[in-house]
């Protein structure tokens, strides 16, 4: 952020430039004393460790100090990600949060169900586990969540017509316990720091200095240069062999709680932490008892419960075959299903190969894709004749309107059903441009296609570009998924496939069963994850253009000149090839006016923050140019005059949301 006192008209004003939403880059000022020379390397608790906001550190019995994560919304070990969550912690904390956050949060159980988009009939028992009864729950995440409309199907609140929406999913394999571990985090953070800010997170003094991945694109992820200035020892706080790398202490440590704000009033976001409930029970009560990383160091539960039997119905009472029972989720999408890459396609459902051993990963039929669809979907005497494929299989006029097989579980079809009936705006299409995806484990970001090799999708080039992004946040291989191994029935091949959503696969860590101690530190290493999924939602495709061309990060807002009276000009300058739309609800400049006393500080406390903001719009400056970032030439101006009178005085919040 840029902060400046003028002292033009009658009473001093401030005015704070925060970031504008469409920029990854926003300029920010650190204070800095010159020196003569290099500093000396410092120890962890010299720099942060005043508040214990941030990190604790301690002696230890031997006499060696030891420093820890410490999060800002207190709690005990769970809350404090020293110990993981359950189901039940983590459903709890969601019930609360909703509860403590009723103008952003709405907690969920499932779907309600009616006549979804197939012209099926489901009811809220469609969406319940198998075995133990539940329901995947979630939270819809938005800016008054309690107003817009209201959608009777998905039974959520909040729904407006001109906001992207982002679908967050963790846990589809109830093994990797590490994929909901991190969505609990990101809630965790947009709770506690919704509406506030600017925040010292980390307590250097500094604000907003260092957010997710390289914002001034030096290379280095450390922006701010914290954990370069610790002693080497401490710049390797994670254990991954790599100094002051994502993860580390003082590495994307103070992000922009202003982005943050904007983000959650602008999107709708669907956070479905874990989504298959009956498998990580039984993995973490009856499979692979706690501590689970000893009891099950290379294996684990995988699928859900499904009854893969003789019987006709699925018994609730009946004991889980370990051998043949349940259904690999992440092969169950019906987009490209049943072909045998990677997964088990029995001819009979119910049949398979007993595994040998599955604590110890060694499995024949872990990947099972479900039972094969025996319907006559489209009423014309033949079974199975047009895959989900996005071709006319069998030339009669219609698209994938007979299924294989696929989205025969409970939590798939809770997946298929929330996403194919969240149509806003009544076009017919799927709201969700932009779906993320966490498991665990291999420390790589994935993206389309996964059931092909030697394939490319459309948006071959953006979809890596936004990977690059995500993988230089977190120090991960961006790949093809196919290029790890070819898959069937794969979330994000669905939801490209058939949604055309810019998917991405997050293999998180680097066990099934991380142990406790790596739990705190994974999770911040991949926490910003989500916010960029939730930042490009609005045009994935657009915005990697943009960015390839280094279009947005040339883009700026100019320092105000405040006049002897009269409304207050704020300027951009934004690139000749950035067409903005000029329509007041999509590029608009925010402000608000506070007042600070004398026993606050420059920027203010928190309740400042609940003043509300104004708007109005931009217009195109004729007949000036102005120089952009980056010695990237020229490009116009745009202009919104602030009506702010002459004898206010304060504090001016100013920040712009600017769309093409």
């Amino acid at each position: 952020m840029i902060a400046m006192r003028f002292e033009s008209r009658k009473t001093s004003l401030t005015i704070l430039l925060l970031p504008f939403l469409l920029s990854l880059l926003s300029p920010v000022v650190i204070s800095s004393a010159a020196q003569d020379e290099e500093p000396s390397a410092v120890e962890p608790w010299e720099i942060w460790d005043e508040d214990g906001d941030y990190i604790s550190c301690e002696v230890n019995g031997e006499g060696d100090a030891e420093c820890e994560y410490v999060f800002p919304w207190g709690g005990d070990e769970v809350m404090q990600f020293k110990e993981y969550h359950s189901y039940e912690t983590m459903k709890a904390r969601m019930m609360v949060l909703a509860q403590e956050n009723p103008e952003i949060f709405e907690f969920h159980e499932g779907l309600n169900g009616g006549i979804n988009a197939r012209g099926e009939e489901t009811t809220a028992d469609t969406y319940e586990g198998w075995h133990y009864g539940y329901s995947s729950p979630w939270l819809k995440i938005t800016g008054d969540v309690q107003g817009g409309d209201y959608n009777a199907f998905n039974g959520d609140n909040g729904n407006y017509p001109d906001r992207p929406d982002v679908m967050i999913v963790g846990n589809h394999h109830a093994r990797e316990w590490m994929s909901f571990q991190v969505p609990i985090l990101f809630m965790e953070t947009v709770a506690h720091y919704y509406g506030g800010g600017p925040v010292d997170n980390d307590g250097d003094g500094l604000i907003d200095e260092d957010p997710w991945g390289d914002a001034d694109g030096d290379g280095q992820v450390d922006d701010d240069g914290d954990c370069l200035a610790l002693e080497p020892e401490w710049q390797d706080s994670n254990g991954d062999g790599k100094p002051c790398n994502p993860g580390d202490f003082g590495v994307d440590e103070d992000f922009s709680e202003v982005e943050l704000t904007n983000l959650v009033d602008n999107r709708e976001i669907y956070l479905i932490p874990l989504l298959n409930v009956d498998g990580q029970k039984y993995d973490r009560e009856e499979f692979c008892p706690m501590p689970s990383w000893e009891s099950c160091p290379s294996g684990g539960w995988r699928k859900n419960l499904r009854n893969n039997g003789i019987e006709p119905l699925p018994d609730p009472n009946e004991q889980v075959d370990e051998d043949c029972d349940g259904v690999d989720l992440n092969r169950n999408y019906q987009f490209e299903w049943g072909w045998p890459l990677g997964a088990t396609v029995p001819l009979i459902p119910g049949t398979c190969t007993p595994a040998e051993d599955e604590q110890a990963g060694i499995t024949n039929n872990d990947v099972y894709t479900g039972p094969y669809d025996t319907t006559d979907n489209d009423g014309d005497g033949f079974v199975n004749e047009d895959n989900v494929d996005g071709e006319d299989d069998d030339n009669d006029g219609q698209t994938d309107e007979d299924w294989a097989g696929g989205n025969s579980e409970p939590e798939t079809k809770f997946i298929q059903d929330m996403t194919e009936m969240n149509d806003d705006n009544n076009d017919g299409a799927s709201e969700f441009k932009a779906t993320l995806t966490y498991h665990s484990y291999s420390e790589l970001v994935l993206y389309p296609w996964g059931h092909c090799t030697g394939c490319e999708t459309t948006d071959h080039d953006q979809l890596v570009y936004h990977g690059d992004q995500m993988a230089e946040m977190t120090d991960y291989t961006n790949m093809q998924s196919s290029d790890l191994y070819p898959t069937t029935g794969d979330f994000c091949d669905w939801h490209y496939g058939v949604h055309g959503s810019y998917c991405y696969t997050m293999e998180i860590g680097t066990a099934f069963h991380q142990h406790e101690d790596d739990v705190d530190h994974i999770a911040v290493r991949n926490n910003g994850i989500a916010f960029y999924m939730i930042k490009i939602a609005d045009n994935p495709r657009e915005r990697a253009d943009l960015e390839m061309n280094n279009i947005v990060r040339n883009q700026l807002i100019i320092e105000p000149v405040i006049p002897e009276s009269g409304d207050i000009p704020v300027e951009m300058c934004l690139d000749n090839a950035f067409a903005i739309d000029l329509n007041k609800q999509n590029s608009h400049m925010m402000y608000r006016m506070v007042k600070p006393s004398r026993q606050q500080s420059d920027y203010g406390p928190k309740e400042w923050f609940t003043e509300s903001w104004s708007h109005t719009e931009f217009s195109v400056v004729k007949g000036e140019t102005c120089d952009l970032l980056n010695d990237s030439g020229q490009g116009y101006k745009v202009v919104a005059n602030l009506p702010v009178g002459d004898d206010e005085n304060g504090v001016l919040h100013v920040k712009a949301m600017i769309s093409t």
